[in-house]
């Protein structure tokens, strides 16, 4: 199940940090390592510190987006040291480890850039938010660290994990194609202003990750957002009440 498992770490600043989370992702099982715009003035330090993983080093996949790297995952942990109300709700890391192992399909654990960590619309872009508790004298972690204390975790996890959940979950991808259909649609009706429509559509999409729709489900509810959209459309030109209810005689919806 390892494979399952990618560790993205996004705009890394020290080539030394990602060699040491590669050698600590080998030491844990791991393989698949993505680098998300890395800026590293030195790489070739990564393959010294690596010290037999430099083939893991070799291997990462570079991209430029957060998006590309975990798109095509089921769920995506984003870690971060800090919480609070506008950060969302975070797992405890060992709740979360046992999630990501008894999710089917691939998933995806991020970490942020040495100086900052992840910024808030890179959380709200992952599926879940991990919170790595430490002590408030000396709250912040390497990232090396970091990565090492989540891949322990999830070695851990998977270890005893049974599988007890077959059905696949949509993918991140399908995930966000869904959003951003139910915000147009949203929109289009008026539940949706400039000034209210990111925080409702935060808390609307907190409520259906927690859901982990499948495949199936996510395309009905984007049939529900083209009802709406052709809802509000209607309702902007002046229709008739009932075409906007998409009535037949009688008044009756349709099917």
């Amino acid at each position: 199940m390892s494979n399952r498992v990618r560790f993205v770490l996004v705009r890394p600043e020290a080539s030394e940090n990602v060699g040491a989370a590669a050698r600590v992702m080998c030491n844990f099982g791991f393989e698949d390592l993505v680098l998300v715009e890395p800026r590293l003035t030195r790489p070739e330090r990564a393959y010294v510190v690596a010290h037999r993983a430099e083939d893991v080093v070799l291997a990462a996949t570079h991209v430029t987006r957060l998006d590309e790297a975990v798109g095509d995952c089921v769920r995506a942990f984003a870690t971060s040291r800090r919480s609070g109300k506008r950060r969302g709700q975070s797992l405890k890391l060992e709740d979360a480890a046992r999630e990501s192992a008894a999710t089917p399909g691939p998933v995806a654990w991020v970490f942020g850039p040495e100086s900052n960590g992840l910024s808030a619309p890179e959380i709200e872009h992952c599926s879940d938010r991990v919170l790595i508790p430490t002590a408030p004298a000396h709250p912040s972690l390497n990232l090396a660290q970091a990565v090492a204390v989540a891949a322990y975790e999830l070695h851990r996890a998977q270890s005893h994990q049974s599988k007890t959940r077959t059905g696949r979950e949509a993918s991140l991808n399908e995930r966000e194609a869904l959003y951003r259909h139910l915000e147009e649609a949203l929109s289009a009706i008026g539940f949706l202003s400039p000034e209210t429509g990111p925080a409702r559509m935060g808390e609307l999409r907190r409520l259906l990750e927690r859901s982990r729709p499948s495949p199936d489900e996510v395309r009905f509810l984007r049939g529900i957002a083209r009802r709406m959209a052709r809802a509000g459309d209607l309702r902007r030109r002046g229709a008739p009440k009932s075409r906007i209810r998409g009535g037949g005689r009688g008044g009756g919806s349709a099917g």
